[in-house]
C-alpha cells in the first residue's frame, strides 16, 4: 500500500494534495486528461492505493463503468473516498447534475447485491462509513428547535450539505461478510467526525403500528 498510487478522479483545478489528477478538462492540476465515460484510467491493474473523488460522480448519468475501472486499478485494501452532494440538498439539483446520490447507491453495491456487483467490479467493495457534513448554522438550528439529528438526516430536506462514502476494496474471497457502515457527522469535511447512533431496521410491533394508524387517521376508509 505504501507504494501504491493516489489518484483524484474528476479533480478539475482543485486536486487533492499528494494525488495524481484525472479529469476531462486540460486545466492546472490535471495530470491525465481522460474522458472516463468512454476511456479507461491510465494506470496498471492493481496499482492504486487510494482513490479520491469530489463532486464528480453526480455529473455522470451511469457511473458503473467508472466504478469498474476504479476496481481494476485498485490494489488489495485500496481505500476510496467518494464525495457528492447529498440527494436531499438544494445543491444536488443544480445544472448538469445527472445522478442524485443517497446511501442506497452504495448499499446496493456493497451490501444488498454483493454477488451481482462482484461480477461487474471483480472485487468486493466493503462499505466502511457514511460521513455527513452538517453546516454549523443548520446544526444549531436543529438543536434550537429540538429536532433529533438522526431523524432529520433520514426524513428532512436541506440538512446534509454533502456526504462521503468510504469504501475498502478487496479481492479476497474470504472477505464476503457484509459490514454495517458506521455513520458520522461533521461541520466540514476535515473537522472532527462524531458518531451517529446505529440504525436498527425492524418491523414495528402491532401495538405501535396501530397507535400510529390511529394518530394519523380520523376514521377507516370505506
Amino acid at each position: 500500500m505504501t507504494n501504491g498510487l493516489k489518484i483524484d478522479i474528476g479533480c478539475g483545478s482543485c486536486k487533492k494534495d499528494g494525488y495524481l489528477g484525472v479529469d476531462i478538462l486540460d486545466v492546472p492540476g490535471v495530470d491525465h486528461i481522460v474522458d472516463l465515460r468512454t476511456e479507461s484510467l491510465p494506470f496498471p491493474d492493481k496499482s492504486v492505493a487510494s482513490v479520491f473523488s469530489s463532486h464528480f460522480l453526480e455529473h455522470i448519468a451511469d457511473p458503473t463503468r467508472i466504478f469498474a475501472e476504479i476496481s481494476r486499478v485498485s490494489m488489495e485494501g485500496a481505500m476510496l473516498e467518494l464525495w457528492t452532494p447529498y440527494a436531499w440538498s438544494n445543491s444536488a439539483f443544480i445544472i448538469d447534475h445527472k445522478l442524485f446520490f443517497t446511501e442506497d447507491h452504495y448499499l446496493h453495491m456493497c451490501n444488498w447485491y454483493v454477488d451481482f456487483w462482484k461480477n461487474i467490479l471483480h472485487a468486493r467493495w466493503a462499505l466502511l462509513e457514511f460521513q455527513y457534513v452538517i453546516t454549523p448554522a443548520v446544526l444549531a438550528e436543529l438543536a434550537h428547535n429540538n429536532v433529533d439529528l438522526d431523524f432529520a438526516i433520514r426524513y428532512h430536506k436541506g440538512v446534509v450539505a454533502e456526504f462521503c462514502a468510504r469504501i475498502e476494496i478487496s479481492r479476497d474471497d474470504r472477505a464476503d461478510a457484509v459490514s454495517i457502515p458506521r455513520r458520522t457527522f461533521s461541520l466540514d469535511r476535515d473537522s472532527t467526525r462524531y458518531l451517529l447512533p446505529d440504525r436498527v431496521s425492524s418491523a414495528p410491533s402491532v401495538a405501535s403500528l396501530n397507535a400510529a394508524i390511529n394518530k394519523f387517521s380520523s376514521t377507516k376508509a370505506s
